[in-house]
């Protein structure tokens, strides 16, 4: 493991001979791991990223994959509603307009985590031995041969097989703040590192497939920069400085992470959320490619767990929120 020092000079010295890399930063940004894509053990360490780059083969039968069975034991509502309402009282107070508030769910599943990562279909896939298995939809940021750089949050999650279920969450007033609220913090970040910044395309959908046959609606918008000509030179630098992602932490961010810091009620609460809301890439000597860790399940010394969240602002329903963060417990396949 890298501390974020180490990690970004190790990120930097890579990026200045285009030598090809993989990057997995946690969401503290103090445990990292940065690998020359040739000196990456499979037996280890196994990823996936758009279908483009990986380094397995699936050995997974389909009618296996039909046999799956995933059992969730989410914390109770009332549990759950002493989280929100401490970040909910710090909303009314306005010290923060977005919060993204997590939780982790033990689960029991027919299948262990390295199958998970063959079977499961996503953007993007990682599995890291006794560790943890992510398949996240979530692009965290692209930048192509001549340093356009592309974000995609990810902010609005709807059951699919609702009656109306694209305009029911393209209308809503609290998703329509909260979307718009995470655009701006990407685009702040983003003028952080760039020398310009624009909303390519603003509350778009997504649908995701989910392993008990149903489907979610996410909404998504694509914000864009320009970064300088030399920037394969110091990715490390202009990479932690975007850190943590906008998409699950809130606005303003500093406050935001104090606030879910205190609120978040995780097992093992010196770990945090680990790796969990981190992200991952690949360099490839020209382009670069990462996501943002989540659709996650972690082996704790307790057995599985699956965490997942979503966005609170002052004019969220604790009700739906408690059911958001229960749908996104599944695993992708189809």
């Amino acid at each position: 493991m890298l501390n974020k020092n180490e990690a970004i000079h190790r990120i930097n010295e890579l990026g200045q001979i285009k030598c090809p890399f993989l990057f997995v930063i946690d969401y503290s940004m103090e445990n990292n791991l940065v690998f020359a894509l040739e000196d990456i053990d499979v037996k280890e360490l196994k990823y996936s990223i758009n279908n483009k780059y990986s380094n397995f083969k699936s050995l997974i039968n389909i009618k296996e994959v039909e046999s799956l069975k995933l059992k969730s034991f989410p914390l109770s509502f009332n549990q759950y509603q002493k989280a929100y309402s401490l970040v909910n009282r710090n909303l009314n107070f306005g010290n923060s307009f977005l919060a993204n508030l997590t939780v982790e769910t033990p689960i029991e599943i027919s299948f262990d985590l390295e199958e998970l990562f063959q079977i499961s279909q996503a953007k993007y896939k990682l599995w890291i031995k006794d560790k943890f298995v992510c398949f996240s939809p979530e692009t965290f940021v692209s930048v192509d041969k001549l340093g356009k750089i592309s974000s995609f949050p990810m902010k609005g999650t709807i059951d699919a097989d609702l009656s109306g279920a694209a305009d029911q969450i393209l209308k809503d007033p609290k998703e329509q703040f909260e979307h718009t609220t995470i655009v701006d913090l990407i685009r702040n970040d983003l003028s952080k590192i760039c020398n310009k910044v624009w909303v390519q395309r603003f509350r778009y959908l997504e649908k995701i497939k989910k392993s008990d046959g149903g489907s979610l609606l996410q909404v998504s918008s694509e914000v864009c920069g320009q970064l300088p000509p030399d920037w394969e030179n110091a990715i490390g630098n202009w990479l932690f400085e975007l850190l943590p992602a906008g998409s699950i932490t809130g606005a303003p961010k500093d406050s935001t992470l104090r606030i879910i810091n205190e609120a978040e009620q995780y097992t093992y609460k010196n770990s945090g959320r680990g790796f969990y809301s981190g992200i991952f890439g690949i360099f490839d000597g020209q382009t670069l490619n990462s996501a943002v860790l989540i659709r996650f399940i972690e082996k704790t010394r307790r057995g599985l767990v699956f965490k997942s969240g979503g966005g609170l602002t002052n004019r969220s329903d604790p009700k739906k929120e408690y059911e958001e963060l229960i749908s996104k417990i599944y695993v992708p396949v189809f």
